[in-house]
């Protein structure tokens, strides 16, 4: 009995799923990170509304997960991804042995092998970078791949029963997985609708067959009441709307600001069609980046598997290339910049990245079954070489995937706020630094006695109408119909007016300011009088700080992490640009310079340090190499 149990497929599923959550709580990000981690663990802590689509069943899932009475709400968030990242895993464990006994009944029945063949699917998938990071950070990715992992499941769970409870669950979960990341979940259609109406090679029945028993008149109106029961989860956001959460993004409580937000209507309206000007060199960049994540070894077994498939398995051929293909051409539709270091960027390859190693797995299937030697010693031994090619993206992706010694965005983050006067007004032109700020305040209760505005939002009215509200006081004297940069400068002068302290990220925008403004770390503080040259103790400091502060420099984390060099750039950056407007010009050549280390072929600053270093020229001053 103890044996039955311990080498069946189950408790070897079950076993992967433990080893992938140790891994991934091992390696979880202790604290907020980089991009929208700090607005989604803000929002759980308030119960608000997220950016667009508002990501109802995830708030509500991290809200309800933010209960337990251990750890700090960041960690627990976190922790949630890897949770999502292990029970997808587990879901695909069993959808592959599915795969087997749909469309390859003899192998199916070869236990050893199918677990093997499985778990090293599960190996190249679990530890590419794309779905390791998105397991040890706050992020709809890992909730988005458990969707699509339930609906593959249920999918094939109905080829092999045909009950209509599978199809029922399949748009429930459909409906319910839209209310995370939409578009990615909407990339797979295609994939799924063919595999649901295609004949299995069990049953031996035809396309015609399968689509007239799914698609039927009487059946229509049940899948329909499925779906939009699963949908349903977007009330959320018209109901918390009328709560006025303290986050809240857009107008969502009238039909059209609900629609706006669940369809990303001004995502679209920005939309054009020059991504089709570029779609070779994404294409190129795309098909590197699998290669990259999968390493080499591993993407020839799955070129191989690709051959296998061609010939033993059309159909399942055509599932999987349906899915690298629409998952890619939504990539290429919506990303204006591609930039392979962007773990956003990996979130949404998942399922090209979910085929290819299901094509690996498969072809380990063949490879195995293939070998001619049926010697235990020369089987066991095959085992053993798909096991340990398929740790090699483990080998080369955890440095970068590991976080658990990350805590650079969070202490960016409290570097920049953590020593502003009481009762200051803080205005940030840098979504990164935004919403780590969200996080401080909102989920950890750090330095709420400062007004954090973005910049870059009061050109919305919805956000304008939001900081009239909570400054109301500030504002009162300013006219309601601002917005944009009229706003922000109103802002400025009233905290002037009324003496309240006012800190700025400085941009080029703010040529006008630069006579205003003494620095503090990364934000400036506005001052009344005009200032031509910066004090010698201010000036000292700043030093000091950016030797020993700024962003770990020294730190193996920093290293590691390229949003944060992203950052460290942009930081020096527009301290160098305060330098050059105030005529600094060897402060702002330094600094220039410095972010070239990080950003060598950036023409715009290429072309900043030539003609700052000409100007220097033509003054006269001496020009270090």
């Amino acid at each position: 009995m103890k044996d039955k149990l311990l080498f069946s497929k189950t408790f070897w599923g079950f076993l992967l799923f433990l080893f992938f959550l140790s891994v991934y709580a091992l390696t979880l990000c202790p604290t907020v990170f980089w991009w929208d981690s700090g607005e989604f663990i803000a929002n759980i802590a308030v119960l608000g509304i997220a950016h667009r689509p508002g990501f109802p069943i995830y708030i509500l899932l991290g809200k309800f997960f933010s209960l337990l009475p251990f750890f700090n709400l960041a960690l627990k968030v976190n922790f949630l991804s890897a949770l999502f990242a292990a029970f997808s895993l587990l879901t695909f464990y069993f959808a592959f042995l599915e795969i087997l006994n749909l469309f390859f009944p003899g192998i199916a029945q070869k236990r050893t092998q199918a677990i093997i063949s499985a778990s090293a699917f599960l190996l190249v998938l679990g530890f590419t970078y794309s779905f390791w990071i998105q397991a040890v950070r706050a992020e709809v990715y890992s909730l988005g791949i458990l969707f699509f992992a339930l609906l593959l499941f249920s999918s094939l769970r109905y080829l092999k029963t045909l009950r209509l409870k599978y199809i029922c669950l399949f748009f429930f979960v459909f409906g319910l997985g839209l209310g995370n990341h939409h578009l990615s979940l909407l990339s797979t259609a295609p994939a799924l609708l063919f595999l649901l109406l295609l004949g299995s090679s069990v049953q031996h029945k035809p396309l015609i067959h399968n689509w007239s028993s799914v698609i039927s008149g009487r059946r229509l109106p049940v899948y329909l009441s499925f779906f939009l029961l699963g949908l349903s989860i977007y009330l959320y956001l018209p109901i918390r709307s009328f709560s006025d959460p303290v986050l809240a993004w857009g107008n969502i409580q009238s039909a059209s600001g609900s629609a706006s937000s669940v369809f990303a209507l001004e995502s679209l309206k920005n939309l054009n069609f020059h991504f089709l000007s570029n779609v070779e060199e994404k294409t190129f960049a795309l098909v590197n980046l699998f290669y990259d994540q999968l390493t080499w070894p591993c993407f020839l077994i799955s070129f191989l598997g690709m051959v296998f498939l061609a010939k033993r398995g059309r159909k399942i051929l055509i599932f999987l290339l349906l899915l690298i293909a629409g998952n890619c051409a939504s990539v290429i539709f919506v990303t204006t910049e591609f930039i392979s270091t962007n773990p956003d960027l990996h979130g949404y390859l998942l399922y090209s990245l979910l085929s290819l190693a299901l094509m690996y797995g498969l072809g380990a299937v063949f490879i195995i079954d293939g070998i001619r030697d049926r010697t235990s010693v020369i089987r066991h031994l095959s085992f053993v070489a798909f096991l340990l090619i398929s740790l090699i993206p483990l080998s080369k992706h955890v440095t970068y995937a590991n976080l658990s010694g990350n805590r650079i965005a969070y202490n960016y983050g409290y570097d920049t706020i953590g020593h502003l006067d009481s009762n200051s007004v803080l205005l940030v032109d840098n979504v990164n630094l935004g919403f780590i700020l969200r996080e401080l305040q909102h989920a950890e209760g750090i330095r709420k006695d400062v007004k954090v505005i973005e910049r870059e939002l009061l050109s919305f009215d919805w956000y304008a109408d939001q900081k009239r509200n909570e400054l109301e006081d500030l504002l009162s004297d300013s006219p309601d119909h601002l917005s944009g940069d009229a706003l922000f400068h109103a802002i400025l002068k009233n905290c002037l007016g009324r003496d309240i302290s006012a800190y700025v990220e400085f941009t080029e925008r703010d040529s006008s300011l630069a006579n205003y403004l003494l620095p503090s770390g990364y934000v400036f503080k506005l001052s009344k009088k005009r200032i031509d040259q910066i004090p010698e103790e201010i000036l000292s400091s700043q030093k000091k700080w950016e030797e020993n502060g700024f962003l770990g420099l020294n730190d193996d984390d920093f290293q590691r992490d390229w949003d944060a060099q992203r950052v460290y750039a942009l930081s020096l950056y527009r301290l160098g640009l305060f330098c050059e407007k105030k005529g600094m010009l060897s402060c702002a050549l330094d600094k220039f310079e410095r972010v070239k280390d990080i950003d060598p072929y950036n023409e715009e600053l290429l072309g900043r340090i030539e003609a700052l270093r000409k100007h220097q020229k033509l003054l006269g001053i001496t020009i270090p190499d």
